[in-house]
């Protein structure tokens, strides 16, 4: 530890994913006995998806944290960050889920007790929390925060897929993402275009559209998946869509992801930014996807950059 612990003036919720910590025992004991000298108010323990959010609640209402530390995924981590935008209150996500696309591409480490280690330090020396632009999704009668991506039509009916035979993601891990990408593609074939709007425009025709406010999209094992390198841009969602129905637009997409971004260059596929809103209508309904979970079919999808979320990096930059 490079920074000399301060006095317990810092108040710290960790929220537990136990699902998500099962495979690092002891890890919540350490974290807390790391932390406690700066000032451990409380730990947490999710029971529910959605619990995490009501938790990070309790943390910054009744235990009055300052900074809430997470110890799970991705889905954890966009629970608790939902609730925490607009608070001052900072989300310090700690690896420990699969794949942790939000706490890599803000700089943690991916061995959950360096990172650990390293937050003590960030906190102890002092670091300011960092805002950051993610994203909110409004569809029929449910909305919600995502940190890392949200989808509607292939990726999310791929994401309904993978949530619905989990037995395969166990056996064959990322290759049944990449398999059930296909199966959807497949089965969107006769369906007809949606239609998309950014920040007001013409609607145009889509046959899928994937969101991010981060980049990269996703990481495949150690590998980044850069599907929308113009993500990240503060105030701003990047997009990129499939022009046409099949395989032809996700495929030069998922391959450019993976070597070097020349998917951008390509006819099948559209991208950009948007700073206001991205509404996208279909008659019969669309897949949702938001942070890899599945959200059913909606006709009417609009997303929006989200700003009010602070976050603790694990690559120390601040505001």
């Amino acid at each position: 530890m490079t920074g000399a612990r301060r006095a317990a003036d810092h108040p710290i919720a960790i929220l537990v994913n136990p699902r998500s910590t099962a495979a690092q025992p002891g890890l919540t004991e350490y974290a807390e006995a790391q932390l406690a000298p700066l000032g451990v108010r409380a730990v947490l323990t999710t029971q529910e998806r959605g619990h995490a959010a009501d938790l990070a609640r309790l943390a910054t209402q009744e235990h009055e944290a300052l900074t809430v530390v997470t110890l799970g995924g991705d889905g954890t981590a966009a629970e608790a960050a939902g609730a925490l935008v607009g608070t001052g209150a900072a989300l310090a996500p700690m690896p420990t889920g699969s794949t942790n696309v939000f706490a890599r591409t803000i700089g943690w480490p991916m061995q959950p007790r360096l990172a650990i280690d390293r937050l003590v330090d960030a906190i102890a020396g002092g670091q300011h929390a960092a805002p950051v632009t993610i994203g909110h999704v409004e569809a029929g009668d449910d909305e919600r925060f995502f940190i890392v991506n949200a989808g509607v039509g292939i990726d999310a009916e791929a994401a309904d897929l993978v949530e619905r035979h989990p037995q395969w993601k166990k056996r064959v891990g990322q290759a049944w993402f990449a398999s059930a990408t296909a199966l959807a593609a497949a089965r969107q074939w006769r369906r007809p275009l949606m239609r998309v709007a950014i920040d007001g425009g013409t609607p145009f025709p889509l046959a899928s559209i994937s969101v991010a406010c981060t980049r990269p999209y996703a990481y495949f094992r150690s590998r980044p998946f850069d599907l929308i390198p113009d993500a990240g841009h503060e105030g701003a969602l990047g997009w990129l869509g499939a022009v046409s129905r099949g395989l032809g637009g996700p495929g030069i997409a998922a391959a450019g992801a993976l070597t070097g971004a020349w998917h951008l260059g390509s006819s099948r596929v559209a991208h950009g930014m948007a700073t206001e809103s991205i509404v996208i209508d279909d008659g019969d309904g669309v897949a949702l996807q938001a942070d890899g979970e599945a959200l059913g079919r909606h006709r009417r999808v609009v997303m929006r950059p989200a700003t009010g979320l602070l976050v603790l990096r694990g690559d120390g930059l601040t505001a």
